[in-house]
């Protein structure tokens, strides 16, 4: 009868594991009880040089890591150039995808005169078949388990119909939870008091990215504002990049 019991339990604890993924990222995992909700997308936001790219890259190469395909969007900054961050950091982008594990988008959004933008592959040219279809057909080439999106700000500036924005976002959230894939996405920029994305109401997770001069000192701070699904600790909390990517210090009380 013991024996049942402790195997029970032990399914149990298997299952509930088997829930969560890990960011990749040290300490992280450690505020949000082992890491992402399964199935879930999260929203990174932060402004300029608060590493929103290197923690995409650095949950995406972990995952990679783990034996789980990766989709990636990239937009406005150059892919070259976050292939070459990336290897500074010991993270082979290119020889993810030879190995058929990372399927990226490189994309740039082109204004229309009609007051749109379309999207534009560096390398094929314009998708005729759009983003959401892309996303679905690469996710299916090789069976991927999350979706990147940096930044998702790129896709949407260009919209000035508050109401076909909002659907634009839920399409693209609806589309990584159709595919039972997780998402990250970032977004320049942090809200207000008087100024809410609708990215935030739309995703299960937010994380805000911020840096701040204290005693004149850069500090960098990350903060879980919520994750659906799961308890989570609150509290800001210092980061660092180091040439080993982002670290969390998750024990810390943040200098003030």
């Amino acid at each position: 009868m013991q024996s049942r019991i402790t195997e029970t339990v032990a399914n149990m604890v298997d299952s509930e594991k088997s829930l969560i993924l890990s960011t990749g990222v040290n300490g992280l995992d450690e505020m949000l009880s082992g890491g992402f909700p399964r199935g879930k997308t999260v929203l990174l936001c932060g402004g300029p040089g608060t590493g929103k790219t290197i923690f995409t890259l650095q949950y995406m190469m972990s995952a990679i890591n783990r034996g789980e395909p990766c989709v990636y969007l990239s937009l406005e900054e150059s892919l070259a150039d976050k292939i070459e961050n990336a290897l500074s950091f010991n993270w082979d982008i290119e020889k993810a995808v030879a190995e058929n594990k990372l399927e990226i988008l490189d994309i740039r959004m082109i204004p229309q005169s009609k007051g749109y933008a379309e999207p534009f592959d560096t390398r094929r040219g314009k998708l005729e078949l759009g983003i959401i279809k892309e996303i679905e057909n690469l996710v299916d080439k090789i069976s991927a388990q999350h979706v990147i999106i940096d930044p998702l700000t790129s896709i949407t500036i260009h919209e000035s119909r508050t109401g076909h924005k909002r659907y634009l976002i839920s399409q693209i959230i609806d589309t990584i939870k159709r595919k039972k894939c997780n998402g990250i996405i970032t977004t320049e920029g942090l809200p207000t008091a008087t100024n809410f994305s609708m990215e935030q109401f739309l995703s299960d997770g937010v994380i805000f990215l911020e840096k701040d001069i204290q005693e004149f000192k850069l500090i960098k701070t990350l903060r879980i504002d919520k994750m659906r699904g799961m308890t989570f600790d609150d509290q800001p909390k210092r980061y660092l990049i180091t040439n080993r990517g982002f670290a969390v210090f998750n024990k810390e009380a943040v200098i003030t």
